[in-house]
């Protein structure tokens, strides 16, 4: 499976109803359903970041081509152009680990972005897989390990769905508190690549 991403930065309030009008029109269009989601209580606030699952490499390419051939969406698209500030980031991850649940409600999610460190790649992998099942045994969320396919060469990720702030809470409590979590992540060391702008916790909230 891969999760297709584009994030910008909203210049306004007014965006949130145009970014929504994006995947109702971009659903309809393409088929697939597209979520948007804010990133909330750090930095990049007024971001964006529109997602859409595909199986496989041929169905995105389809998809794309569609959107981009609609002049209906494309002139919604074009309505945004005073609501935006800055350029778009496209992203495209590969599950590893874990499966996304059609069927979930998740109106949060907690992101962990980072990148492998030269010579390390395999441990970090390996690593990367443990963390996730660990982290969906102790939280009680489903926990997915991702990879980037575009981006820094060895990005990769973690994602975990919540219904709500309160079951996010409680995640996060439980894997806090658990020696076995904290051991875990203190044996990873050079793993990955240890750089603060690097290895980013981010926090989305779900939009629509």
């Amino acid at each position: 499976m891969y999760l297709y991403t584009r994030r910008l930065l909203l210049t306004s309030a007014a965006g949130a109803d145009w970014a929504t009008r994006i995947c109702e029109a971009g659903t309809k269009v393409g088929g697939v359903e597209i979520n948007v989601w804010g990133s909330v209580w750090g930095p990049g606030y007024g971001a964006v970041t529109w997602t859409a699952w595909h199986a496989d490499l041929p169905s995105l390419e389809s998809w794309g081509d569609t959107l981009n051939a609609d002049a209906g969406f494309q002139g919604v698209i074009a309505e945004g152009a005073e609501l935006v500030e800055g350029g778009v980031d496209d992203g495209l991850l590969q599950v590893v680990a874990g499966d996304p649940d059609p069927a979930a409600n998740d109106q949060y999610v907690a992101g962990v972005a980072a990148v492998c460190a030269g010579g390390n790649v395999e441990r970090a992998m390996t690593a990367g897989v443990e963390i996730a099942e660990t982290a969906t045994r102790i939280s009680g969320r489903p926990t997915m390990f991702v990879r980037a396919l575009t981006g820094p060469y060895g990005g990769i990720g973690w994602l975990t769905g919540h219904e709500t702030i309160a079951q996010l809470e409680a995640g996060q409590d439980a894997l806090a508190a658990d020696p076995a979590w904290l051991k875990l992540v203190d044996s990873t060391e050079g793993a990955f690549v240890e750089d603060a702008s690097i290895t980013v916790s981010t926090l989305y909230r779900k939009i629509a």
